[in-house]
């Protein structure tokens, strides 16, 4: 272990010294370092982005300010808020990250390295759970603001940015056959780039266990699951319908036909199985993401332009088929921003959102739009509601 130690304090100092040059009068003012462990990962010393989870109970995180090499001298640290580090990354990755409020979270401003010693009292970040009245997505931007001691920070790892996660629990929308339904939008929306994305889950039905499901022999009781031509949602000239065979013929596939355009996603879904589904489109690629990785892409070049949805179309008889989140953006996002905002509620203000649809009324037959476009749609009969879903972990 103390080899592993030394070695990492002497992969440090090489470093620094590659900075410095070969001023021999600086190196006794910056031939040791100060940075917080939590944000130099593996010692590669970059900015750390972590993601955190914030549900029902208090979260503790540590923060550790440390010293390459012990000195003779106590080094005072302070640490606080810098709003820019969530200002650059929501620039960066298309995001709309806020500060999350005080009253949500605390930790201790400043901690000292006594003499002779390494690293300071670790502090705790304390994270409470926290009320998103508007969908917005919160961080927590920590960086050494100042130092008291002949050291200086090294690199990035002077600050660390949380983003927080609060995950959409919901009740979902349960279509069968009978409940087909077309609605024609307000106004007609031109997209030269669009973003299509949801969750959904199909019900097996049948009462027949799913363990053979794969393979040519199953193709009938796939068809009662995954009904051909079954298209859940579909938008004018966008119809993204299921096949209970792909061209490998061993099971269900995705297809989306762009007038004529056909586009088939991998051969492997399966019932009682909730996906994240995005389509994105940026003017000459056709992209789909499957649970925010991507899936399959397409080359297409055409102007859109949004004028109705469909939902529960072509359904069979056994078809039973769950809805929550659907999103239809005049832009596309990019991969990051689909993994960000997937298991949660997004502000119905978006920038670029055009229609939002939660599926999460759990009564009657109104799904609203929350968009500002409001174009609500009636469901045709009388939907069922399921249980409550947690989105950031629904499988289990």
């Amino acid at each position: 272990m103390k080899m592993i130690e030394y070695s990492k304090y002497l992969a440090l100092a090489i470093a620094l010294v590659t900075v410095a040059g070969c001023d021999d009068a600086k190196l006794s003012t910056i031939d040791n370092g100060l940075y917080i462990e939590e944000a130099a990962p593996s010692n590669t010393f970059g900015q750390q982005i972590e993601a955190q989870l914030v549900d029902e109970g208090d979260v503790m995180k540590t923060l550790t300010v440390r010293l390459v090499r012990a000195i003779n001298q106590d080094v005072t640290v302070t640490l606080d808020i810098d709003q820019q580090l969530i200002t650059d990354y929501n620039n960066k990755n298309e995001a709309s990250y806020e500060l999350l409020p005080e009253e949500f979270r605390s930790f201790e401003r400043q901690v000292t390295i006594p003499a002779g010693e390494i690293s300071a009292p670790s502090v705790n970040l304390t994270i409470k759970p926290f009320t998103t009245p508007n969908n917005e997505a919160y961080a927590i931007p920590i960086r050494i603001t100042s130092v008291t001691g002949p050291v200086d920070m090294i690199g990035n790892a002077n600050h660390i940015l949380y983003l927080l996660t609060s995950p959409n629990k919901q009740k979902a929308l349960i279509l069968k056959s009978g409940n087909a339904t077309s609605m024609t939008f307000n106004n007609e929306i031109p997209a030269d780039q669009w973003t299509i994305e949801y969750w959904i889950k199909f019900d097996n039905t049948t009462g027949q266990p799913t363990g053979d499901w794969v393979g040519p022999s199953n193709i009938t009781f796939r068809r009662n699951i995954f009904t051909d031509n079954s298209a859940p949602i579909s938008f004018n000239g966008i119809l993204l319908r299921y096949w209970a065979d792909g061209a490998d013929k061993i099971g269900p596939t995705l297809q989306c036909q762009l007038d004529g355009n056909y586009f088939d996603s991998e051969e492997f879904w399966y019932p009682d199985t909730w996906y994240h589904i995005a389509y994105t489109y940026d003017g000459s690629m056709l992209r789909l993401y499957k649970d925010g990785t991507l899936n399959r892409s397409k080359a297409d070049s055409r102007n859109f332009s949004f004028k109705s949805i469909s939902l529960a179309q072509s359904f069979g008889w056994r078809m039973q088929v769950e809805y929550a989140q659907i999103r239809l953006w005049n832009k596309c996002l990019a991969d990051n921003a689909i993994q960000e905002g997937m298991s949660r509620q997004i502000p119905g203000d978006s920038e670029n959102l055009i229609g939002y649809w939660k599926c999460d009324e759990g009564k009657e037959n109104i799904l609203k739009d929350s968009s500002p476009n409001g174009n609500d749609i009636t469901i045709n009969g009388t939907p069922a509601w399921s249980k409550q879903y947690n989105f950031y972990h629904p499988n289990d």
